[in-house]
């Protein structure tokens, strides 16, 4: 018995003396990771932090210890991180999260993945416990924002492009939808304009361009969209009108009459005084996708462009009756 005891002794000493090399190494190759890491509970309080740049952070480990993500971090930051420890909790995983935050070193991206703590004897707490391993992905993440700002956005007025009203509004067309409320879609074109790029130039036709991109934007609400659809062409989305059809109508004669006030008065380029008169076509719906929206705006555009009086028009509405 004494022999077998001094057997199992001698072999449990053999593994400790093996393994304590792997620990070792194991925290040296913990503490040469780039990634800033923390264990959290599930509350988002830090227990436990491994910093190799301490730049990084947004206070000194130190001030993290006992407090939660909620207490040190920016409102938004804390929310995505909360949702990533609650998607580890259940999934036992969480990654691909990014998170904004001012730094001593200026503004970062951070790439988040969490991990639930698998727990061994030498854990004395009986909560659930999670890694963070947070990423300073900065470059790749500025890089990417700026290949999305040149795909969604006209270069000239700075202006989202149609790709963005394609492809990156149908929700918020959907939610007013649901919510029973009319929309609009407005196509705005500029009449003559090839005869300023003709009588100026290009770089004159190009800054008028962006003057009257301006002068949309200042027409609408902060949550319309204006878009330049292409060459001298316009379009704006506008959602959560009234639910009911003659209020939603009134509003949207409103802006028509806005956007041409705004846009008649005279433009001065480079000792050049340039007027600019403008044609709208308006599609007003409560249950209709952009496509067709745009196609029936467009086809209102050019009714309105044939008449002398009125400077838009609403699909299916005779130009007598708009604004009536």
């Amino acid at each position: 018995m004494l022999q077998r005891l001094m057997v199992k002794d001698r072999r449990m000493a053999r593994t400790q003396a093996l393994a304590q090399p792997s620990y070792e190494e194991l925290a040296s190759t913990l503490s040469a990771m780039p990634d800033l890491m923390f264990e959290l509970d599930e509350e988002g309080r830090h227990w436990d932090a491994r910093i190799l740049r301490p730049e990084l952070l947004v206070a000194p480990a130190e001030q993290l210890i006992g407090h939660t993500v909620t207490e040190v971090m920016p409102e938004q930051a804390a929310k995505i991180v909360m949702q990533a420890l609650q998607e580890a909790k259940v999934n036992g995983y969480s990654h691909g999260s990014h998170i904004h935050l001012s730094t001593p070193v200026g503004e970062r991206w951070f790439e988040v993945s969490i991990a639930r703590k698998v727990m061994t004897a030498s854990d004395h707490h009986a909560e659930t416990r999670f890694i963070v391993l947070s990423r300073d992905i900065n470059d790749r993440k500025l890089e990417y924002l700026e290949a999305e700002k040149l795909a969604y956005h006209d270069q000239l007025t700075e202006l989202p492009n149609r790709h963005v009203l394609q492809h990156g509004l149908t929700e918020q067309l959907r939610v007013g939808q649901q919510l029973g409320s009319y929309s609009a879609i407005l196509f705005l074109d500029l009449d003559d304009f090839k005869k300023v790029n003709d009588l100026h130039g290009h770089h004159v036709g190009d800054q008028l361009l962006k003057a009257v991109a301006q002068r949309l934007c200042a027409s609408v609400r902060q949550d319309d969209v204006v878009i330049r659809w292409g060459g001298d062409e316009f379009v704006i989305l506008i959602t959560h009108l009234s639910p009911q059809q003659p209020q939603a109508e009134s509003h949207v004669v409103g802006i028509c009459q806005q956007i041409i006030n705004k846009v008649d008065k005279p433009y001065l380029f480079e000792g050049n005084k340039l007027s600019c008169r403008i044609s709208i076509g308006v599609s007003l719906f409560n249950n209709l996708d952009i496509e067709t929206g745009i196609q029936q705006a467009d086809s209102a555009m050019y009714q309105a462009k044939q008449s002398d009086s009125v400077r838009y028009a609403f699909y299916n509405k005779p130009i007598k009756d708009v604004g009536t």
